[in-house]
């Protein structure tokens, strides 16, 4: 009795614990819900039927009996469903399946009703269920849903491939192993050696299908499905081998040497106990010496997190990707103790670079055989009999990894033999698959690194070849440039002389030395001074220019009165502006200002040009000159209501040559050159051109000077 609750509480303990994690794992997953659901009614049968077959009265028998049927109605059903929707996430809603849900309801009522156990009787100590009407019911849901489940599973393996093909291979050894055993234990043995001490031990075999259906859902890639099945089979099958020869024995010798002797049932509880312990202990022994003699002669056992370690201390010390290629290949074929190993890498469907350790295979694969492979992984030894299968053996590959990143193909890891002729253990694949990624990605980075490199050495060479020409474009530059300026130099000396005896001539004419002349000659002779005046200004400009290029342009300072000198320019200028109806103002400092130490020629060729431009550029209004003090600098503004300067040209509005595209279309005959002078003559002595405008509503130029040039403030300072 001890026995039978003990493994009635196990195996409904295992269930229910095994049904929470393959729940908690993936709640939204059909396949995981309905499996957790299948083992929680399992795990509850033990328990149900251990309190029926108990029981001490008919009336509790039935009770626990009902019970036993809310267990049992759902599990064929729940089998169907599983087999339906594994591997996938969405839950059946076919005409079928609503069917199996409704009828395992109805059943459940009819149960509940006492139409499918009707009654329980006592006879000899045990339970004895007499069965009702709806008997037929319950049986045909269960047959049913276990064929219709049987059939969708066998369709689903035939027609399943890869890993599907391995996972439902495996779903299928643990129903099989798990129902084996249930029916060599509850049927075998007792028809063949008159004995059923083995049925309560029954229960703990719908475990062997359990954890072989978890295990299937659990893993995405069932490692080294051949070892795990294998090894699964040969436990199950010793201990079911040694609990029926052990127990045989003991009573067949019991029976030929003590005829008349009777074995109690406690003692045969013992012994099958003392076959399992000696099953149990087997296996660790055979694993003990196994691990040893795996040390004495082959060293075939790693630590996976170091040589993942210094795999990863490869690819993050190498950028170069012949030797990340080349100590990968070697690395990963010395750390698992593999014969030969290969790296294809492909670049736009054609091999980029291969690399290869140990030694080289009867025939490397051509392009077309490699585009064959198409998995992710592909281990012979589980591959099913087939082109892929035929493929790998005759390049003697036993594992194939294709190498890509999330967005692009990147080539093949292809690997022989083991050295200790074992096959490729789950430990091994799982080291493998991490090192793929991980060579995937370094792959990636070292062929954008090269294409980076050789794309800078085509650009520097490039870089350099336009360098050379520039060099040469821009000596060629100079030389013109220097001719240029000493054109301009000879032409405005040249031009100069004639244009000053043509000025000193108009203007002898004007005052009247050459006779009276008539009011319409008069006007002709002003004229012709006023160009000639505007011919000299434009040579004086182009001579300073050529001056400031060949760095012969020099600043002489003398005490100069400003007042004087501004006053001056006004009154030169007011003619022009009378002609133009605009009102020129002159506005002098409040308090008499100290002689300024600046150059005055120059300084006076400013504040013509910034009056004469303030006048050209003002169509109606005025243009006021300011004059004062502030602190040891004097200022000057001259303030127009004239066109103003658009904000895009005022950023080389005092760069040689330019000019606004307004001031273009107001006065065409400009140089560019008056306000670029301006401001050298202006920054040359220390002080800062002042600048202001709205387009349309005038403008403001002028600048402050310090009254003492620079070197005497800094010397007084």
């Amino acid at each position: 009795m001890t026995l039978d609750i003990i493994i009635a509480v196990v195996t409904s303990l295992v269930s229910l614990i095994l049904a929470s994690f393959i729940y908690a794992k993936n709640s939204r997953s059909a396949t995981n819900v309905y499996f957790a659901l299948l083992i929680v009614f399992i795990g509850l049968y033990p328990v149900f039927n251990y309190l029926a077959l108990h029981s001490n009265t008919p009336e509790t028998a039935l009770f626990w009996a009902k019970f036993i049927l809310v267990s049992a109605i759902p599990a064929g059903s729940l089998l169907y469903l599983f087999v339906s929707a594994f591997p996938g996430k969405k839950f059946l809603t076919n005409k079928l399946s609503v069917v199996f849900v409704i009828w395992v309801v109805i059943n459940i009522f009819l149960g509940f009703l006492g139409l499918i156990f009707q009654r329980v009787e006592i006879i000899n100590g045990q339970p004895a269920i007499q069965t009702g009407p709806a008997i037929a019911s319950f049986a045909a849901l269960q047959i049913i849903s276990l064929v219709s489940g049987a059939i969708i599973l066998y369709r689903k393996y035939r027609h399943a491939t890869g890993r599907l093909k391995l996972q439902l291979r495996y779903i299928n050894y643990g129903i099989t192993l798990s129902f084996g055993a249930t029916l060599v234990a509850t049927l075998v043995i007792p028809l063949l050696f008159k004995n059923s001490a083995l049925i309560p031990l029954s229960p703990l075999f719908l475990l062997i299908a359990e954890f072989s259906i978890a295990y299937s859902i659990l893993k995405n890639h069932l490692l080294d499905i051949r070892s795990i099945v294998a090894k699964s089979v040969a436990y199950v099958l010793l201990l079911v081998s040694l609990a029926v020869l052990y127990g045989g024995a003991i009573f067949s010798i019991s029976n030929l040497l003590f005829p008349g002797a009777s074995i109690r049932q406690d003692q045969q509880i013992i012994y099958i106990v003392l076959a399992l312990t000696l099953a149990f202990s087997f296996q660790p022994l055979r694993r003990f010496f196994e691990n040893a003699t795996a040390r004495m002669f082959f060293q075939n056992r790693y630590n996976s997190q170091i040589v993942l370690n210094n795999f990863s201390k490869i690819l993050v010390y190498e950028l170069d990707l012949d030797r990340i290629l080349k100590r990968s290949i070697t690395d990963i074929c010395q750390q698992l103790n593999i014969q030969f190993g290969q790296i294809v890498v492909f670049n736009h469907d054609r091999v980029y670079r291969i690399e290869h350790h140990g030694p080289l295979p009867m025939r490397l694969m051509v392009v077309p055989e490699l585009q064959r492979l198409k998995h992710a992984v592909l281990v012979a030894d589980e591959l099913p009999e087939g082109e892929r299968k035929e493929l790998l053996d005759e390049h003697g590959i036993r594992v194939s990894l294709m190498l890509r990143t999330r967005e692009e193909f990147i080539g093949y890891l292809l690997l022989g033999d083991k050295l200790s002729g074992d096959i490729y253990s789950s430990q091994d694949l799982e080291v493998l698959e991490i090192i793929a990624k991980q060579l995937a990605v370094a792959i990636l980075n070292a062929k954008a690194y090269a294409e980076i490199q050789e794309f800078n050495q085509t650009l520097q060479a490039r870089v350099d070849h336009a360098t050379s020409r520039l060099r040469v474009a821009n000596r060629h530059l100079k030389e013109l440039d220097q001719a240029k300026d000493e054109f301009i130099s000879m032409a405005s000396h040249q031009l100069r002389t004639p244009l000053t005896t043509i000025k000193g001539y108009l203007s002898m004419m004007l005052e009247g030395d050459a006779g009276r002349m008539s009011k319409t000659q008069t006007e002709f002779a002003g004229y012709a001074f006023g160009s000639s005046e505007r011919m000299v200004n434009l040579i004086s400009d182009l001579l300073n220019v050529s001056r400031l290029s060949a760095g012969r342009f020099i600043i002489q300072t003398k005490p100069t009165d400003m007042v004087d000198m501004i006053r001056d320019e006004v009154r030169q200028l007011e003619t022009h502006a009378s002609a133009k109806n605009i009102k020129l103002i002159f506005d002098p400092p409040a308090l008499p200002l100290p002689l300024a130490e600046i150059d005055d020629n120059k300084t006076r060729q400013v504040v013509m040009n910034f009056i004469d431009n303030a006048i050209y550029y003002t169509q109606t209004g005025s243009v006021t000159v300011t004059l004062d003090q502030t602190g040891q600098y004097v200022r000057l503004r001259v303030t127009d209501t004239g066109i103003g300067v658009p904000e895009e040209a005022k950023k080389k509005l005092f760069s040689k040559f330019f000019r606004a595209d307004n001031a273009m279309t107001v006065r065409p005959d400009g140089t560019g050159l008056g306000l670029y002078l301006a401001r050298r003559v202006v920054e040359d002595q220390g002080g800062t051109i002042l600048f202001s405008s709205s387009l349309g509503k005038g403008s403001t130029f002028g600048f402050e000077l310090p009254l003492r040039p620079a070197s005497v403030n800094k010397k007084e300072g």
